[in-house]
C-alpha cells in the first residue's frame, strides 16, 4: 500500500502525465513508433531518478500505442505496426462520419486492454514468465504461420491476391543478412541492400506515401480536395462506453490474446492486433461487416495492442526477456539505472519495480482522461484540405524513416514501395497483406531452420514440430483457418455460375492482356525458383517454398481471368500532370542530404497547393500557401531540432 500511495505523490503524476502525453503525440506521428519514444526519451531519463525514469518511459510506452490509432482511424496511416489492423474499420468509420465514435471506442478499448495487460503483470508476473520460456522455435513458427494464414480471413477482396501480397511481403523480408547463415542474400550487388529492409520504412511505404498520393490524385476533382473531410456524426462518450459493455466478447478476446502474445518474446502488437481481429470477426455474426467500419474490429485491435504492452513486460522484468522490440529498448533504461531484470528485481529493488508497476495501472486511467481530452481536437485534423495534408504526411514520413537509423536509403525504400503499392491499389491488392508478411516472414523462418536444426538433433524434426500440447494447438488453429476460409469462400460462390463458366470452355480467353500478364508472371517465378538451387540449402528453404505457393496462385489468377468472357475495364488511368507532380514530390524526397530536411519540408508544402492552383484551378491565395509552408516548417524546427533534438540534414 504505501508502494501504491507513492504513485500519487505530484512529481510521480506529473512526470507520468507528461510520458503519456508525450507517447501520444509520438503515437500520432506516422514513422515515430513506440520503440523510438522510448529510445528517443531515455537520454532525458539520466537527470531523473530511477523511479522517474522508469514511469516516465512506461508512460510513453503506453501512450504511444494508443496514439498509433490516430491517424490510423482518421487518414488510414498507422502511426506504428501495432495499429495496421486499426485501419481495416477505423478509417471507413471515418468515411462515414463516425471519426469521433471510432477515436472514443479506440481510447475505451485501449484502457480495458492496458488495465488486464498490467494487472496480468502485477499480480501473475512469476506464473506467466514459466509460461513465456516454454515458446521455443516451433511455436514461434506455428504461431507465425498462423499469422500469415489469417490474412486470407480478415482481408476483403479476392483470397488469391491477399495471400499474393502476404507472400511479396514475406519475399521482401528476406533481403539482407541472413540470420542462420550469417551472409547475405538478394542484394543484387547493392551495399545498402545489406542490411535489409527496415519495418519502419517499409510500412511508411505501403500505407502512409500511397495515401498521401491519392489525396495529391484527388486533387483534380475540386469538391473532393477543398477539404479533406467527411460530414462528422455526433458521438457520446457514454454511448461509446455502452458500445463496448454491450458486447464484451471483443474487448475479452482482445485483451487475453494481447496479452499472450505479448509474453512471447519479439512477437509484439503487430502480431497481437492482426490476430485478435481475426478471433472476433470468426466468432462474430457480422463478418461481411469487418472492414465497412464494424465497431467491434477497432475495440479487438486497440484492446489487444494496448494489453501487449503489460504482457511483453512479463518476461522482461522477471526473466531479462523483452517481449517486444519497445520492451528491448526499456531494457535499456532499466540497465542505465543499474537495475537489473530477475526474480530480485522485487527484492533489491522493490520500491522502484513495485512504484513503476503500480503507475502502469494509474496510467491507463490517465490515459482515459487524456484520450478523451484531446478527441474533440483530434477530430478537427479531417478538416484540413486535401493539399495541405498530403505533403504533411509525406513530411513525417520522411522524417519518420530517416530518424529510424539516420540512414537516406530508408527514405529510398519509402518511395520506391509507396509507388509500387500506389499501383498495386489499382489492381485491387491490399497494402495489410504485405504488411503482415513482411512482419511475420522474419519470425516464420527463423523458427522453421532453428526447428529443423533443433529437431535433428532430438531424432526426429518431423516430430519436433508435430508433437507437444502447444504445437498442437497452434497448427490446429492453422489449419482451422484456412479451412474456415475456404469453406466461406465456396459458400458465397455460386456453384450454378461457376459450373456454367467451366462448361463454356468456348468463352476462355486464354491470350488476353490480363491472362498472358499473369503467365509471364508465373514464368518468371519458376525461373526465379530454379535460379535459387544454387544457394544453401538454408538460405533458399523458406524462399522456395513461399516462391512456389506464390507461383500456384498466380496460376489461379490466371484461370480466373482467363475465365471471365470479356475484358472488365476500370478506371486506372493516370493523368499526365499527377505523373508530373508525383515524380517532382518523389525526387524531392530523395533529396534530404542535399537541400536539407526543412527546405524539402518547405518545397513539398508550397508545390503541391500551388499545383492545385495552377493545374486544377483550385481557388487558392499564395500568400496563404507560404505562410502555411513557413508556419508548418518553423513548427517542425522546433520540435524536432530544439526540443527533441533529432539529427537532421541541413544546408547550413
Amino acid at each position: 500500500m504505501d508502494f501504491f500511495l507513492q504513485v500519487f505523490e505530484f512529481h510521480h503524476l506529473l512526470v507520468l502525465g507528461i510520458g503519456i502525453f508525450l507517447g501520444i503525440i509520438i503515437g500520432a506521428l506516422p514513422g515515430l513508433t513506440p520503440t523510438m519514444g522510448v529510445a528517443l526519451m531515455i537520454p532525458f531519463t539520466f537527470s531523473l531518478g530511477a523511479t522517474d525514469g522508469l514511469i516516465l518511459l512506461g508512460g510513453i510506452y503506453c501512450g504511444s500505442v494508443f496514439g498509433g490509432s490516430i491517424p490510423a482511424i482518421l487518414f488510414n496511416v498507422p502511426g506504428a505496426p501495432a495499429n495496421v489492423a486499426t485501419t481495416f474499420d477505423g478509417y471507413p468509420m471515418t468515411k462515414q462520419g463516425k471519426a469521433r465514435k471510432a477515436l472514443e471506442l479506440a481510447t475505451i478499448a485501449s484502457v480495458i486492454g492496458g488495465l488486464f495487460g498490467m494487472l496480468l503483470l502485477l499480480f501473475f508476473a512469476p506464473i506467466f514468465a514459466d509460461f513465456s520460456l516454454r515458446f521455443g522455435p516451433t511455436e514461434s513458427f506455428w504461431i507465425s504461420l498462423f499469422g500469415i494464414t489469417v490474412i486470407a480471413a480478415i482481408s476483403d477482396g479476392s483470397v488469391s491476391k491477399n495471400l499474393m501480397g502476404g507472400c511479396f511481403g514475406i519475399f521482401l523480408s528476406f533481403i539482407g543478412i541472413s540470420t542462420i547463415t550469417g551472409t547475405a542474400r538478394f542484394t543484387f550487388g547493392l551495399d545498402s541492400l545489406v542490411g535489409g529492409l527496415h519495418m519502419v520504412a517499409v510500412l511508411i511505404g505501403l500505407f502512409a506515401f500511397p495515401q498521401a498520393l491519392r489525396l495529391i490524385e484527388n486533387l483534380r476533382n475540386s469538391e473532393k480536395s477543398e477539404k479533406n473531410t467527411f460530414k462528422q456524426e455526433q458521438s457520446t462518450i457514454r454511448q461509446s462506453f455502452k458500445d463496448v459493455l454491450k458486447n464484451p466478447k471483443s474487448v475479452t478476446i482482445g485483451s487475453s490474446l494481447g496479452a499472450f502474445v505479448g509474453m512471447v518474446p519479439g512477437a509484439g502488437g503487430n502480431i497481437a492486433s492482426l490476430l485478435a481481429y481475426n478471433e472476433t470477426k470468426r466468432f462474430s455474426k457480422n463478418k461481411d461487416q469487418y472492414g465497412k467500419g464494424e465497431k467491434n474490429g477497432i475495440i479487438a485491435s486497440e484492446s489487444a495492442n494496448n494489453a501487449m504492452v503489460g504482457g511483453s513486460l512479463i518476461p522482461l522484468l522477471t526473466l531479462g526477456i523483452p517481449g517486444s522490440p519497445t520492451a528491448a529498448i526499456f531494457l535499456g533504461g532499466l540497465l542505465i539505472h543499474g537495475i537489473w531484470p530477475g526474480n530480485n528485481l522485487f527484492v533489491d529493488h522493490a520500491e522502484v519495480a513495485y512504484t513503476f508497476l503500480y503507475s502502469m495501472v494509474v496510467a491507463q486511467i490517465l490515459l482515459l482522461f487524456v484520450g478523451f481530452a484531446m478527441i474533440k481536437y483530434m477530430t478537427r485534423l479531417t478538416h484540413i484540405p486535401a493539399h495541405y495534408m498530403a505533403p504533411v504526411i509525406i513530411s513525417f514520413s520522411i522524417i519518420g524513416a530517416y530518424t529510424t537509423q539516420n540512414n537516406v536509403f530508408d527514405i529510398t525504400t519509402v518511395v520506391i514501395i509507396g509507388l509500387f503499392m500506389f499501383i498495386l491499389q489499382k489492381f485491387d491488392f491490399s497494402p495489410a497483406p504485405i504488411a503482415l508478411g513482411f512482419i511475420l516472414g522474419t519470425i516464420a523462418e527463423q523458427g522453421l531452420l532453428h526447428g529443423l536444426q533443433v529437431g535433428a538433433a532430438r531424432g526426429s524434426a518431423f516430430s519436433y514440430f508435430f508433437t507437444g500440447s502447444w504445437n498442437i494447438v497452434l497448427y490446429g488453429l492453422v489449419l482451422l483457418t484456412v479451412g474456415v476460409a475456404v469453406y466461406q469462400r465456396l459458400r458465397s460462390t455460386k456453384r450454378t455460375s461457376l459450373l456454367k463458366q467451366v462448361k463454356s470452355v468456348s468463352g476462355w480467353n486464354f491470350l488476353s492482356f490480363r491472362a498472358l500478364t499473369w503467365l509471364a508472371l508465373s514464368m518468371g517465378i519458376g525461373v526465379s525458383i530454379f535460379l535459387m538451387t544454387t544457394m544453401p540449402l538454408q538460405q533458399r528453404l523458406f524462399p522456395q517454398i513461399t516462391l512456389l505457393f506464390l507461383l500456384i496462385l498466380v496460376l489461379i489468377e490466371y484461370v480466373k481471368v482467363s475465365m471471365e468472357k470479356r475484358e472488365v475495364k476500370k478506371d486506372k488511368s493516370i493523368s499526365w500532370p499527377f505523373i508530373i507532380i508525383v515524380g517532382f514530390v518523389s525526387i524531392i524526397s530523395l533529396l534530404i542530404n542535399a537541400i536539407g530536411f526543412y527546405n524539402q519540408v518547405l518545397i513539398l508544402v508550397i508545390s503541391i497547393p500551388l499545383f492545385a492552383l495552377f493545374v486544377y484551378k483550385q481557388k487558392l491565395a499564395i500568400r496563404q500557401i507560404c505562410f502555411v509552408g513557413l508556419a508548418f516548417t518553423f513548427i517542425l524546427y522546433i520540435v524536432f531540432s530544439v526540443l527533441l533534438r533529432v539529427p537532421l540534414p541541413a544546408v547550413f
